[in-house]
């Protein structure tokens, strides 16, 4: 989508930008912040950050047509270019981005979905509530971007802002009324989400996570609370009521706050949550009468793993919220379709399989006690490292293995660097050495036994050795792991002497689709 051309003044606050060559007459095209994919005409950013200065690549930007450059403070700038440095390359980004895509966010009802785990879950939810409920909506989550023309796996969690404002005007001109999309905290500092209009805002737990970017607990909370104090006054936050970080970040805000969970004072009120073979069946009180009118409401989910009951909280009260039937809204509940990769179960012959995108020391303690509550014969666990994100996040994962192998005696927990199965990204997700070695130094502390592969394919073909019919196969992991199942389940079908059978890809890339 190429629109009208616009010049920088149209598309730039510059009173605190410093100009640079003579752009008064240039005409502006696109966006973009990687060098490799400028097309003539376009608005070149140079974002700071990372391995990746983006000012380092202005000269191939110019190589390849970019008309103009927007660079940080004190950046080289590449001959006979024409532009501006600017203080805050973000900020300037999501203000050109806005404008040129004309606002379209202006024009949705936009649900965002922050906090550290069960995002994914609860904006797939959010999105079937409010479809079911008569309003057609778009989405951006971690595993699937939707329109009503195209559907694909994007690279970001919440894109960079002229990504993020493309998609909206996609989303506006194919007349859906709505978007719902998850918030990072990347999302957050660097500004992608500026200028977006949000009707709701959802927090859904709070833990440690992506301290190789805050650097800091505290700075990780930050970012979140802000998304929160974000919102505007005609907005709803809908927090979780059983988490006390999370009701902190709604301290103060201009939005009006309802709360979700166990706790008797909350607005949606969960209750008589019971664990099925892959099911939940519980009820979603309306009290008090801030969402709705009292009244109870059974529902039943699809999935496994009691943290998916407050997902369903969260996205019943989001429905509700914009106007969907207390009662419609429970019941169609029971018709999600789960996203790939959050417990999922499937049986091939005697064994089953188990599978999760685990990403943190809190979801990898909620599957591990989900299945502790009920194993079916003995399990093998096979656990995908987690790559460039930190020694620390990587010894907490191997605290919660050892904590949970005193109950579940893993013997030998296996685990891969997948170093072949993350080759095909942009973005550098390699297992560092100091990342393994602060796992490996951490199992040993708490005396986990490991079984060390530098491959997946050699993890699961141990994993399959270790299995024993009627046993559990676990396999935990974010990309390294994507591949995962379907290795796993080759492997096994191989053994029973079954034909093989094609797999679902979770790589699917993302194209120039909107």
């Amino acid at each position: 989508m190429r629109l009208r051309g616009a010049s920088l003044p149209d598309l730039l606050d510059l009173r605190a930008a410093e100009p640079f060559g003579d752009w008064t007459a240039v005409r502006v095209f696109g966006l973009s912040t990687d060098s490799r994919r400028v097309h003539p005409g376009d608005l070149f950013f140079g974002l700071p950050g990372g391995s990746r200065e983006g000012a380092r690549y202005a000269l191939d930007a110019l190589r390849r047509g970019a008309a103009a450059f927007v660079l940080p403070l004190g950046a080289a700038v590449p001959p006979r270019s024409c532009g501006i440095r600017h203080p805050d390359p973000f900020q300037a980004l999501a203000c050109a981005a806005r404008r040129f895509y004309q606002d379209p966010g202006a024009q949705l009802e936009v649900v965002g979905v922050t906090g550290t785990n069960g995002k994914t879950t609860t904006a797939l939810l959010t999105e079937r509530l409010l479809s079911a409920g008569g309003k057609p909506q778009s989405l951006w989550s971690t595993t699937l971007v939707r329109l009503p023309s195209a559907a694909f796996r994007p690279q970001w969690t919440t894109p960079p802002a002229h990504e993020l404002q493309r998609f909206l005007r996609a989303a506006a001109d194919q007349g859906t009324q709505g978007v719902v999309m998850e918030v990072s905290s990347h999302g957050v500092v660097q500004q992608r989400i500026a200028g977006v209009h949000f009707a709701v805002g959802i927090a859904t737990n709070f833990s440690p996570d992506h301290l190789d970017f805050h650097g800091t607990v505290e700075a990780y909370f930050d970012a979140k609370r802000a998304f929160i104090q974000g919102l505007g006054a005609g907005a709803a936050a809908i927090l979780n009521a059983d988490d006390p970080r999370v009701l902190a970040m709604g301290e103060g805000a201009e939005a009006e706050v309802f709360t979700y969970g166990e706790a008797p004072s909350a607005d949606v009120r969960l209750s008589a949550v019971r664990p099925g073979d892959g099911v939940l069946e519980g009820a979603l009180s309306l009290r008090g009468g801030r969402l709705g009118p009292e009244g109870d409401y059974p529902f039943r989910l699809p999935m496994a793993g009691r943290h998916n009951a407050y997902n369903a909280a969260a996205a019943f009260a989001a429905a509700v919220r914009l106007g969907v039937p207390a009662a419609l809204a429970a019941q169609e509940i029971k018709t999600f379709e789960p996203p790939p990769r959050r417990l999922e179960r499937e049986a091939v012959g005697p064994y089953v399989i188990y599978n999760d995108v685990a990403m943190n020391e809190a979801s990898y303690d909620a599957v591990l006690g989900t299945l502790a509550e009920d194993v079916p014969g003995g399990l093998v666990v096979v656990h995908a490292l987690r790559g460039n994100r930190g020694t620390l996040v990587n010894a907490r994962i191997a605290e919660i293995f050892a904590r949970w192998d005193r109950r579940l005696r893993f013997a030998p927990l296996i685990v891969s660097e997948s170093r072949s199965d993350l080759g095909e990204d942009d973005v550098d997700r390699a297992v560092r050495p100091a990342e393994r070695d602060a796992f490996v130094a951490a199992a040993a502390r708490g005396g986990l036994r490991i079984s060390l592969h530098v491959e997946l394919d050699a993890a699961i073909e141990e994993a399959a050795l270790r299995l024993s019919p009627g046993g559990t196969l676990l396999l935990l992991g974010t990309f390294g792991m994507d591949r995962g199942p379907a290795k796993a389940k080759a492997v096994l079908r191989r053994r029973l002497g079954l034909a093989a059978k094609e797999e679902r890809d979770y790589l699917v890339p993302e194209d120039d689709a909107f």
